[in-house]
């Protein structure tokens, strides 16, 4: 009876053993499975809501559904991973895969990229974008980027960049007069600025909220949604619709990180940016638009037009220096976008 039971006890214990090492190895299986997905890291500055959250959320879904599943974005807002340049930076070691900044924010690198930030290059953000994504244009972008260590895997539309400030509306350049403003690290957009009587401030966006609570600026310029989805409407309340700039964002992939992926993968990321590209400046951007301007109201900011033939005539010396002492990588693309943009 003992020997019964021992022997019974043994073929429990094999049994418990083998169903064991099946479970080990089937979770092994899938943990492999799962490992064969390569993480791409997505770094911005950006919060964790609102609609370029909305975008990142788009972009990370068509990312897994074009790679099935082979590649999947993690999603690092509100400069988790560094603000701008440090992300930047990231993609050239390799350390971060991808990112989003202001097409000007190239300059830091190239300054081809400064030609991106004189003002009233367009006459809206559809033709800014028919424009770079152009083959004559975009092709241009993209041999640079690739030299400093990007891929450019889509274009996103951030609107027209007017004027919000905590004292007072802004309706000809004399109203400008005293207001620091914050500008992104460029000097054709300081030039910019202080052409239009404002007094040009560079800082990193992640600074921005407090400093205009501390009163360390009066003021910064970018397109509603932003301003929303970033709480500026708290601290300041005059909204001039300026639109002195319209800077795209490109949507940057580490070259780094890109080199390393299969052909299959490449060209998986590239078609994930392309209907990213279309989803977000046909459906999610175009619909917000209207709606973050009503927001703003409904918030307490006061809304106002501006002179623009005056804020042009303001400029019009910016532009003209800048032509002037242009390098030859800075007139190419300057007569390139020349060349295409009325096609849009």
């Amino acid at each position: 009876m003992k020997n019964a039971r021992r022997f019974m006890f043994t073929i429990m214990l094999v049994l418990l053993t083998l169903v064991g090492t099946s479970l080990v190895f089937a979770g092994g299986q899938k943990d492999a499975a799962e490992g064969k997905a390569k993480v791409i890291k997505y770094s911005v500055v950006y919060p964790a809501t609102g609609t370029q959250a909305d975008g990142a959320k788009k972009l990370g879904q068509l990312i897994d559904e074009k790679s099935n599943g082979r590649l999947k974005m993690e999603f690092y807002p509100s400069a988790q991973l560094g603000d701008k340049i440090p992300s930047m930076e990231g993609l050239r070691a390799g350390t971060i895969e991808m990112t989003e900044i202001a097409a000007t924010d190239m300059a830091n690198y190239s300054t081809m990229w400064s030609t991106l930030s004189l003002p009233y290059l367009y006459r809206d953000p559809a033709q800014a974008i028919g424009a770079l994504t152009d083959p004559v244009v975009s092709a241009i972008l993209a041999e640079d980027a690739a030299k400093n260590g990007f891929v450019i895997i889509a274009w996103a539309n951030l609107g027209s960049r007017s004027v919000l400030n905590t004292k007072r509306p802004v309706h000809t350049p004399a109203d400008m007069k005293g207001l620091r403003i914050r500008v992104m690290e460029d000097p054709v957009l300081a030039s910019t600025l202080n052409a239009m009587g404002g007094a040009a401030t560079p800082l990193a966006w992640s600074e921005v909220y407090t400093a205009l609570q501390q009163g360390t600026i009066e003021g910064l310029e970018n397109s509603a949604p932003v301003i929303l989805a970033n709480k500026m409407e708290e601290v300041a309340k005059y909204y001039s619709l300026t639109e002195q700039f319209i800077i795209p964002d490109p949507t940057l992939v580490s070259k780094k990180f890109f080199d390393s992926l299969s052909k299959e993968d490449q060209d998986a990321l590239m078609a994930a940016g392309k209907a990213f590209e279309e989803a977000w400046n046909n459906d999610i951007w175009a619909k917000d638009m209207d709606k973050a301007m009503q927001s703003l109201i409904d918030r307490g900011v006061k809304i106002n037009e501006v002179d623009k033939a005056a804020f042009g005539a303001a400029v019009k010396p910016v532009i003209d220096n800048f032509l002037a002492s242009a390098t030859a990588d800075q007139k190419k693309l300057y007569n390139a976008i020349m060349s295409v943009k009325d096609k849009y």
